[in-house]
């Protein structure tokens, strides 16, 4: 559901217009709301209270009542969607339902892990600390750390992009990690975790541990991610670790 109103919202940013046909996209939404058994089938009961509401009112419950409103309306009233998307009101509710949603789900995560106590062992160019970021919007960001003869020093950042949904299921499940912080004995990680509060993304949670792999994540999220070598909750600066 949530990846099919992010897909339209996208569309619907661009300047959508209805031309002769609805695009999938925007039919989309209510058919992943049909397929979650959220469409509201006693939508005439409710939808006079609803429509009696702002939009920055309305609670998810309402919000999937005024989405079948809309589309059960269309089978009636030829191109009522339309006039409900070109006056923007569509995206509207479409994006109070986004603020509903994560305003209780990780919107980003920044893992750190440092191998940088044991700098002794690492030689010139061995690379011995990664920070990694992935947010909700499929953005992800890696900068490594590599031994010079000066000290450590950080190369350049890279940037590259995932899809929505792989990002939404990468933060998900890191969500749901069942681990408190613990004294770092050696070479552990930090995870720091981010949801949107007031509409801006707020530290609400730190983990310190050095557990590796945790619910075997590692390879999951190096599978996505378009980056080689990540270190993520486990591995080193040996290759046979890292890879």
């Amino acid at each position: 559901m949530i990846d099919s109103i992010h897909a339209c919202v996208d569309l619907l940013h661009v300047g959508y217009h209805v031309k002769d046909e609805y695009d999938p996209i925007i039919l989309n939404v209510y058919h992943c709301l049909k397929v979650e058994g959220k469409n509201d089938e006693k939508y005439m009961l409710h939808i006079d209270s609803v429509l009696n509401k702002s939009i920055h009112d309305l609670d998810e419950t309402e919000i999937y009542t005024y989405i079948t409103y809309v589309f059960e309306k269309e089978n009636f009233v030829p191109y009522f969607l339309k006039s409900v998307i070109e006056s923007g009101l569509f995206k509207e509710l479409l994006l109070r339902y986004l603020s509903l949603k994560e305003s209780d789900s990780l919107q980003c995560i920044k893992l750190n892990r440092s191998l940088i106590s044991k700098w002794h062992y690492a030689s010139v160019s061995e690379e011995v600390a990664q920070n990694l970021t992935i947010s909700a919007s499929g953005r992800v960001y890696l900068t490594r750390y590599i031994m010079t003869k000066e000290g450590v020093k950080p190369l350049k950042t890279q940037q590259s992009s995932i899809s929505k949904e792989a990002a939404y299921n990468i933060l998900e499940a890191i969500s749901n990690l069942d681990l408190e912080s613990k004294e770092v004995e050696d070479n552990g990680w930090q995870l720091k975790m981010y949801k949107s509060v007031g509409g801006k993304n707020r530290l609400v949670k730190t983990i310190e541990h050095d557990a590796k792999n945790p619910n075997g994540l590692n390879e999951r999220i190096r599978s996505i991610l378009p980056f080689e070598h990540l270190f993520v909750f486990g591995g080193s600066y040996y290759s046979w670790e890292k890879m």
